[in-house]
């Protein structure tokens, strides 16, 4: 090989050197660029969804859906941004858009348990009854991140508020039911479960969650003055009487609840129990024949039957009378159990003990229409 061939060789090779060093140079600085470029994009799309969540938060729904579509605009397809501008277009009031697009990320994942609550809630604003209920049915049967167990009890709930809302109560009822037996013993939750139980018209297992609350937490004067209210509203006195007097003692200035208190010590004096001796059933009778002649009296728009009743031997039977007469005892009771309901109805809501007289005739009006079913 001569020198002249050797010269060439030595300076191609350090042209092809050059031309590679020049290409490793320019690739790695066209990365870095890139790099730099995405990770930019990156920042600009995360400060972004940071406003638009800090719009959220300030109740300002228009300014978090731009945001939302800036952060969108430079990190196209993020799931959580998709799902946040979604909820900002709902909360802006404009349901359809978003109802638009909680369906096209519903579509890609059907059995997404957040996905489909928020669906529900918009149907639900869109008065689209039946999907409202499916897509909430979807929700707790859907599959959740984290806390799936808590989050499926939540959407449970918020069907059942849904169902109370639009009347269906028997429904509402089964679903309160379900959540509360695959619930925790959180007092919370229990009083949650029974304030629900009774807008759905079940004042008895509203009862049973007010209780539990008031076992796991005895000094909690909510969950003892619901408890109080509504066994005195099922007719159980005695129990009303032992949570008010504790509620009571929690709330010392709290006078609905001492008023409640007073009442259910009252009633527990004037009701006619077939379990006390029979001079004392006997004696309450009376009483209460006593305080219904006096409603009688100041109510003239009574009459007919309960006339002609008050002018026979039910009103006028002595103690001794009914002593050994169980049928008399009833009649007698059953006429002033009758006047207190007609002048409720003829001569307006009673008072004092006509009040009180009234929640016992139709608590037993109650037992005999139930027992003749």
């Amino acid at each position: 090989m001569t020198a002249t061939t050797q010269r060439f060789l030595v300076r191609d090779s350090l042209a092809v050197a050059s031309l590679i060093a020049i290409t490793v140079v320019l690739f790695a600085v066209t990365l870095f660029l890139f790099r730099s470029f995405e990770a930019h994009r990156a920042s600009l799309a995360k400060y972004w969804a940071n406003q638009g969540l800090a719009a959220l938060r300030a109740n300002q729904a228009p300014k978090a859906v731009a945001a939302y579509r800036t952060a969108l605009a430079y990190a196209p397809g993020e799931r959580n941004d998709e799902f946040m501008l979604a909820e900002a277009l709902g909360e802006a009031g404009r349901i359809d858009e978003s109802f638009n697009y909680f369906t096209g990320l519903w579509q890609s994942r059907p059995g997404d348990g957040l996905i489909n609550l928020e669906m529900a809630r918009l149907a639900a604003k869109q008065a689209n009854t039946q999907d409202a209920i499916n897509f909430y049915r979807a929700a707790i049967d859907g599959t959740w991140e984290v806390d799936a167990i808590d989050r499926r009890r939540t959407a449970r709930l918020e069907l059942a508020r849904y169902l109370i809302q639009r009347r269906e109560l028997v429904q509402a009822k089964t679903e309160l039911l379900i959540a509360g037996g695959n619930a925790p013993d959180i007092p919370e939750l229990d009083v949650t479960l029974g304030g629900l139980l009774e807008q759905a018209n079940d004042p008895a297992d509203a009862l049973t969650y007010y209780q539990k609350a008031v076992r796991d937490r005895p000094r909690d004067a909510d969950a003892l003055a619901a408890a109080g209210r509504v066994a005195y509203n099922l007719g159980k006195y005695s129990q009303a009487r032992g949570w008010l007097g504790r509620a009571v003692q929690e709330h010392p200035d709290n006078g609905k609840l001492a008023a409640l208190l007073a009442q259910s010590e009252r009633i527990l004096q004037l009701v006619p129990g077939e379990n006390l001796r029979v001079r004392e059933r006997v004696n309450r009778i009376l009483a209460a024949r006593t305080i219904a002649k006096q409603r009688m009296s100041g109510c003239p728009a009574v009459t007919g039957d309960l006339t002609a009743r008050w002018a026979g031997p039910d009103a006028t039977a002595s103690a001794s009378a009914l002593l050994n007469d169980p049928d008399r005892q009833k009649a007698v009771l059953q006429l002033a159990y009758d006047t207190e309901i007609a002048a409720s109805q003829r001569c307006g809501a009673p008072t004092g003990d006509d009040a009180l007289l009234l929640l016992l005739a139709r608590s037993s009006r109650r037992t005999e229409e139930t027992n003749h079913q």
